[in-house]
Parts: C-alpha cells; sequence; structure tokens
C-alpha cells in the first residue's frame, strides 16, 4: 500500500503519468527545413479494451441515431440514412483499433521559432507530418 502511493505520488510530482495510469506526457522532436530540430510535449490517452468498447458502442449509437431521425426527411433520406448508417459502422471500427490518442501536442517551430499547438492525427502514428500554422512548412513529427 505504501509503495503504491509512493509510486503515486513519483507521477503526480513529474507530470508524466497521471492518477489513474491512462494518460501521459510523451515528447517528440520536431524536424524542420533549415534549423536544428526542436523538443514539444504531447498528452497521449491509452484506452484499455472496455474503454476502446465503450467509445465505439457510443458512437455507432450516436451515428444510427442521426440516421433515425433522417428517416423523417423526405428525399434526402435516401442518401442520408445509408451514408449515416455505413460512417457509425466505420466510426466504430475506427475507435474500436484506436488504443492511444494524442491530445494537446505543444511545440515550437525550428524554422520560425513560433510555439504553437499542433495537430496530430488521431491515432497516434510516429513519425508523422505537421504543420506550422505560421509559416507554412511541412514538419517531421517524431518521438523521442
Amino acid at each position: 500500500m505504501a509503495s503504491r502511493a509512493r509510486r503515486a505520488a513519483r507521477g503526480r510530482s513529474t507530470g508524466v503519468r497521471s492518477a489513474d495510469d491512462s494518460t501521459r506526457v510523451a515528447t517528440f522532436t520536431l524536424s524542420g527545413y533549415r534549423s536544428s530540430p526542436t523538443r514539444g510535449t504531447v498528452t497521449v490517452q491509452a484506452f484499455d479494451r472496455r474503454q476502446r468498447i465503450r467509445r465505439s458502442c457510443t458512437a455507432l449509437g450516436r451515428w444510427w441515431g442521426v440516421a433515425l431521425a433522417c428517416v423523417f426527411i423526405p428525399v434526402a433520406h435516401f442518401v442520408l440514412v445509408p451514408s449515416f448508417l455505413a460512417y457509425g459502422l466505420w466510426q466504430f471500427a475506427q475507435r474500436i483499433r484506436t488504443a492511444e490518442l494524442a491530445r494537446n501536442a505543444r511545440g515550437i517551430c525550428p524554422d520560425c521559432g513560433t510555439e504553437q499547438q499542433f495537430e496530430l492525427a488521431a491515432r497516434w502514428p510516429a513519425p508523422q507530418t505537421v504543420t506550422c500554422s505560421r509559416c507554412q512548412r511541412g514538419l517531421r513529427l517524431s518521438v523521442v
């Protein structure tokens, strides 16, 4: 019991892990065209099997509910209902396979020096390409 409390206190003091161990802060490097690479941080949320199933079923139910509501729209329901049913299945498949989700990626552009928040792909593939919002250059994000 005491060792668990020490581990939890250690995780909180470094800011690396949350209390429930489902999120962590990871560091990455940004490589540009000219300058030396810079570092940044990203919050990565991990999902266990139960959480992935819950997220998947929620998305499926949401989009199938939208499809059900579209039944009452004349003429357009011929396209909307099948589209939302298929999109619900696609969202289910995407979320069931997503074991980690990246959020709040912050770093400094190595080319222009602007600190900013980067838009990442929903799933956490690394390396991946991101774009600087100021200089519009493509950057390569790699996990350290």
